[in-house]
């Protein structure tokens, strides 16, 4: 009789716990620990599993991210399978997907909402199916998968509507209206907002002032600064109510940035120093030495640009190590759970433990399609590129599922920037590579247009990112890369000029009814490995007129091995094909290349990552 009463007690705490877990997390950590102290001393698994589950819970939306949440779920979870507790199931599988979401794991993330949707559908739990929807939203819009991220924000909230759980309904919304907007659909992302502003409106919800900021950014990426300033304005008003320093920070950065407003600015760096939130710290600095700048006082423009790049170098770093623990846990949880296996399948027989392999390398395969998806959505859109280069082909056939090449483009000013980059390495490891490589382009795109400039900075970032600093046990992986930047007048043709500078990658140029190549050469080093750190690379400038048309490649397509004796197509029969198809059109170009390396290659395995971009003015 005793022990009925405390089970039920453990019940009240852990159910009061995940009732209160949004409006007062500290609280639901609070309950969630006394349930679990406990659950274990009166030996009440099922109480201890949802006590596990509601501290990490709690854990994750404090921001209190370590190992033990992650292990507090996977413990919490392996009871409710063994004991087929569908609503633990999905509870576990849900705040597992927003922790791997946060960790930046999103294949891991995905896969766990997916099997938490399938439970919470067969076993009816429509609150929890409208969180592990929400969630799957947040990751494919993450992954810059709008219609994905759409078609999971609709169905939760379709849900939190029927559910009668507006608060949550308007949270669906706003989610909605954000995804609109980031596909510039600014018709239906105001459609949302507003939808979303008058339900919490008469819910007298204290989240209103976040609908109003979303707005102005809505109307900001609108350029239409008057209104933008009309919802920045609202948003301070309601938010004196709660004076939310976060919010109002936000405020005066949006007001200070749209109305050149010098003293919303001050007041801005005032609140953004007292909470500490040095992200946005150095947005206003930034946007002060801008300011200032077009004031024409130097002195403290050249104040406010050092203290942006100092802080944002702090914060840059900051992450990076954040994500380096994250990714450190991740794999401390994987290998606890890992050895957990070996210990079940030492217990089973021999045809079990296959079994088991097997699905783990189908779990394996499935992660690494799910990293070519993440992958491809760093790549440039090839819509993209053919709205800004129409006359271009890129052919990218990576040798295992994902690819140590990539091709990257920006545009900068009347410039288009375009790239063909050979990592070291294939597979995983040379993705990884990829992955890096692009983010400090996107990151050198930002300081400067020039390339060869872009490459030096890039150079110098990848060396500090792994660490080489010479010594004979750093990395040395790197990569080779083409970098090119066309400017092509409005009216087209002629007046084109091309700046090309490049890491042990040529550039070939095939001028208009010319019968041979010029091979502009690289500078002889690659990016990173043994490359010094103040290392130049030479930059090219030459004019192009009407027809020509220049190409950049990796190694891949010239090294394969194939044909009647099984010997490598060569540099030379690679020009050979080139010169041969100038009369036809781009796209026809690439098919041709396409087929021709697919015959080549017969039935020999593909050596390496094949990539071959071709531009025609």
């Amino acid at each position: 009789m005793q022990e009925n009463k405390i089970y039920k007690q453990i019940d009240s705490l852990n159910s009061k716990s995940w009732k209160v877990r949004y409006s007062h997390p500290l609280q639901a950590h609070s309950l969630a620990t006394e349930a679990l102290n406990l659950s274990e001393k009166n030996n009440y698994e099922n109480g201890r599993a949802y006590a596990l589950l509601n501290k990490a819970t709690s854990d994750f939306l404090l921001s209190n991210g370590d190992e033990s949440m992650l292990l507090n779920l996977n413990k919490a979870l392996h009871y409710f399978e063994e004991y087929n507790d569908g609503l633990g199931i999905a509870r576990a599988l849900n705040y597992m997907g927003n922790v791997y979401d946060s960790y930046g794991e999103y294949d891991k993330a995905l896969a766990c909402c997916l099997k938490g949707a399938k439970v919470a559908e067969a076993g009816g739990y429509k609150p929890e199916m409208g969180d592990i929807l929400s969630t799957t939203g947040n990751i494919y819009s993450r992954l810059a998968d709008y219609e994905q991220a759409l078609a999971s924000y609709q169905r939760s909230l379709t849900i939190r509507e029927e559910l009668g759980e507006l608060r949550a309904a308007a949270s669906s919304m706003n989610l909605v209206a954000r995804t609109y907007t980031l596909k510039n659909d600014f018709e239906n992302g105001l459609k949302y907002y507003h939808q979303s502003l008058k339900l919490r409106e008469e819910l007298n919800d204290p989240a209103l002032p976040w609908t109003y900021l979303c707005l102005a950014a809505l109307f900001e990426k609108k350029n239409d600064t008057a209104k933008a300033l009309e919802y920045y304005t609202t948003c301070r008003e309601l938010n004196k109510k709660t004076n939310d320093k976060r919010l109002e920070l936000h405020c005066l950065i949006g007001i200070g940035k749209d109305s050149g407003g010098l003293e919303y600015l001050n007041e801005a760096l005032t609140i953004a120093t007292s909470i500490n939130a040095k992200p946005l710290q150095y947005e206003v600095h930034e946007l002060l030495a801008k300011l200032y700048e077009s004031q024409m006082n130097t002195a403290k423009a050249f104040e406010h640009f050092k203290l942006f790049h100092s802080i944002r170098e702090e914060v840059l770093n900051a992450e990076s190590a954040n994500k380096l623990k994250k990714q450190q846990i991740s794999f401390a949880v994987e290998r606890s759970e890992k050895e957990a296996e070996i210990e079940r399948i030492r217990n089973v027989e021999l045809k079990a433990a296959y079994d088991k392999i097997d699905e783990k390398n189908k779990d394996i395969t499935s992660s690494i399609n799910y990293a070519l998806r993440i992958q491809r959505a760093m790549l440039p859109d090839l819509q993209e590129v053919s709205k800004h280069l129409p006359q271009s082909f890129i052919l990218f056939r990576p040798k295992d599922i994902v690819s140590g090449d990539f091709y990257w483009m920006s545009q900068a000013g009347p410039s288009i920037l375009i790239a063909a980059a050979d990592c070291t390495g294939h597979g995983v490891p040379g993705a990884l590579m990829s992955m890096l490589g692009n983010e400090k382009l996107n990151d050198a795109v930002k300081q400067t247009s020039d390339v060869s400039e872009i490459l030096s900075t890039v150079n110098k970032e990848i060396k500090r990112a792994l660490k080489q600093q010479g010594k004979d046990e750093d990395t040395k992986d790197g990569m080779d890369i083409a970098l090119c930047s066309l400017q092509i007048p409005p009216s087209g043709g002629g007046g084109a000029v091309l700046h090309y500078s490049a890491a042990n990658r040529p550039l070939w140029l095939i001028r208009n009814d010319s019968t041979e190549i010029e091979e502009i050469k690289a500078t002889k080093t690659a990016i990173a490995g043994y490359t010094d750190d103040n290392q130049i690379f030479e930059k090219h400038t030459f004019p192009l007129l009407k027809g020509d048309t220049f190409y950049i490649f990796s190694d891949g397509f010239a090294d394969q091995f194939g044909g009647e004796h099984g010997k490598k197509l060569t540099t030379k029969r690679f020009k050979e094909l080139l010169l041969g198809m100038q009369n036809k059109p781009m796209q026809e170009q690439m098919q041709v290349l396409d087929n021709t390396f697919t015959n080549w290659k017969g039935s020999i395995e593909q050596t390496d990552d094949i990539l071959v971009i071709g531009v025609r003015v």
